[in-house]
């Protein structure tokens, strides 16, 4: 009985050394954990983790970032896996920035008031949110509800809309959710990053050599605006250089040569870090000619005295004209009359490709197709110095035209042959990266270099630091189409098939990568894989999984509670 007791004694002592070993080790793990902080992601494509320039951007936030997401409600599996994403997403974000981000998720249809409900839902679509009509089947009725998939990011006083909704032409509803749950981590860091910023970046317009008009670039202008950027315009023949504190000039369709001194204004902006996006025609080729001449149009090469430039940082627009008879978009031609009314019918203009790209990088990862309108080839030239990226390209079944050369409607009166259109995916769109040498180097008089020598902004170099810039062999990728009543379309939008392509995007990726120095558009190159399951093979096993995800685990805790009390009262019982 007395050695009973002791080791009754004795086994409270152990218990009681153990519980305090055990709260030793948990403070000490707390005191830890306040200087050295850790997650683990075991997704295989890292789908709860944020990129490296995300963590120092969040962490290095002054003050406090407030998002209120408007994803919420009565949603159906694919939107409410789409706010369940975005939730773990900003969770993350906070787990970084700690106080400094602040989320809630708000449900417009929630609000009791029907008025509150209107300006509510008026204020969010003028702030730039989309919304989309959701349609919720079940076995006995189907409901229909107006969302809001977006966000509204507000910092220091300004705000920014953030649509969590990709959309996409082509694509499966699954797809589309699943690409808009990857760009999650971009949309939220870019729009962190825009309000944080010191000063918005500056993007001049350049203008002085027949470029595209306000109307014409006016979308994606305001575009930029409402997404914190500065934009100006720049009239080269007026100023004796470009300022370096633009951070980046688009030059958007010009019709006219460039004089030496425009050149050497462009170039030696780039010598000085500039970053420069080029829309440039390579012919004359224009859908007014084409339709005002019965015969059709003659093309020739258009001239714009910019070959030497471009073919020493790496490229060569060629004076031709592509055509793809696999992916394009149609034009409406007359093809009779009934009574006095022309009768019109839809033909597939090949002059008109629709460009893709198969690559994975940021600007085009996840992107529609990109309508073009007249468009040429673009060469790249060898340099080691500077790194090309093809960004866009045509199908596997078109061809380059050649200029000098006719373009007529008569081709669309007979099938056309695809053994003719035989080079596949024509680059029309190029990166470059790199360092980049001069077309004035060993070319400028010494008096005129010690005469600028002295004044520091027209200081001559002929080596840019690392640099970049984009060239796009068509200046109508920027342009919008214009209403009789003299107002644009949105940029992207075919008139005709009333169909909206990703032009937009893919300017607005060029612009931003061109000036992105932190890495934040590298997280639109994150994978998340679509893993669907079998609705057959689901609805055959029901029952058994049922069994195996509910009964077993209760039976499995039964029987353990049976073995522990049978060793218990064995163990004890004398």
């Amino acid at each position: 009985m007395v050695k009973r007791q002791k080791n009754i004694l004795l086994n409270r002592r152990d218990a009681f050394i153990r519980l305090g070993l055990m709260i030793v080790i948990l403070v000490l793990l707390n005191v830890v954990a306040r200087f050295w902080y850790f997650r683990w992601d075991l997704t295989a494509e890292k789908r709860y983790s944020i990129s490296k320039p995300t963590e120092k951007m969040v962490e290095n936030l002054k003050d406090v970032v407030t998002i209120k997401v408007y994803l919420s409600g009565d949603l159906n599996a694919g939107f409410t896996r789409l706010k369940e994403s975005t939730r773990n997403m900003l969770k993350e974000f906070q787990a970084y920035g700690g106080r400094n981000i602040d989320f809630s998720f708000i449900d417009p249809m929630a609000i009791e008031n029907l008025e509150e409900r209107k300006a509510l839902m008026t204020d969010l679509m003028q702030r730039g949110l989309s919304p989309t009509n959701l349609t919720t089947k079940s076995k006995t009725d189907t409901k229909q509800q107006l969302i809001f998939p977006g966000a509204i990011v507000t910092y220091g006083g300004r705000d920014m809309a953030v649509n969590l909704l990709e959309n996409q032409i082509g694509f499966s509803p699954q797809q589309i959710l699943n690409n808009s749950v990857i760009l999650l981590e971009y949309k939220f860091a870019n729009a962190i990053e825009k309000l944080t910023q010191y000063r918005p970046p500056r993007i001049g317009f350049v203008t002085g050599n027949g470029e595209l008009d306000n109307l014409e670039t006016a979308d994606i202008r305001q575009t930029l605006v409402n997404l914190q950027y500065e934009v100006k315009e720049f009239d080269l023949s007026t100023n004796y250089y470009i300022p370096e504190r633009l951070d980046e000039i688009v030059i958007a369709k010009p019709e006219s040569a460039f004089n030496e001194k425009d050149k050497y204004k462009i170039d030696q902006y780039i010598m000085h870090g500039g970053k420069v996006l080029w829309l440039l025609d390579g012919t004359n080729a224009s859908m007014d000619s084409l339709r005002r001449s019965p015969t059709g149009q003659f093309i020739i090469g258009l001239d714009l005295n910019l070959d030497d430039m471009l073919f020493k940082y790496g490229v060569r627009v060629n004076t031709d004209v592509l055509q793809d008879i696999n992916l394009n978009n149609p034009i409406p031609l007359v093809v009779g009359k009934m009574g006095d009314a022309p009768q019109t019918e839809m033909f597939p203009w090949y002059y008109f490709p629709l460009l893709v790209s198969d690559n994975n990088h940021a600007i085009v990862r996840n992107l529609d197709p990109v309508a073009a309108f007249f468009a040429s080839s673009i060469d790249t030239v060898k340099n080691p110095e500077v790194h090309k990226t093809i960004l866009l390209h045509t199908s596997a079944n078109a061809k380059a035209q050649l200029a000098p050369s006719r373009v007529h409607f008569g081709i669309l009166q007979s099938k056309p042959n695809p053994a003719y259109f035989n080079q596949p995916n024509i680059p029309v769109a190029v990166l470059l990266e790199g360092e980049f040498e001069s077309v004035y180097k060993n070319r400028l008089a010494p008096e005129y270099l010690s005469a600028t020598d002295t004044i520091a902004n027209l200081k001559f170099k002929e080596q840019s630091p690392k640099s970049r810039m984009i060239v796009i062999a068509d200046g109508d990728i920027i342009r919008s189409e214009v209403r009789n009543d003299s107002s644009a379309y949105p940029l992207g939008y075919y008139m005709y098939t009333r169909q909206q392509f990703a032009n937009k995007d893919f300017i607005l990726n060029c612009i931003e990568y061109l000036i992105d120095e932190s890495g934040i558009l590298e997280t639109r190159n994150k994978e998340v894989k679509l893993r669907l399951l079998n609705s057959v093979k689901v609805e055959d096993e029901k029952l058994q999984w049922q069994l195996i995800n509910i009964a077993l685990p209760i039976g499995l805790i039964v029987l353990f509670g049976l073995g522990f009390g049978y060793y218990r009262k064995k163990k004890y019982t004398a």
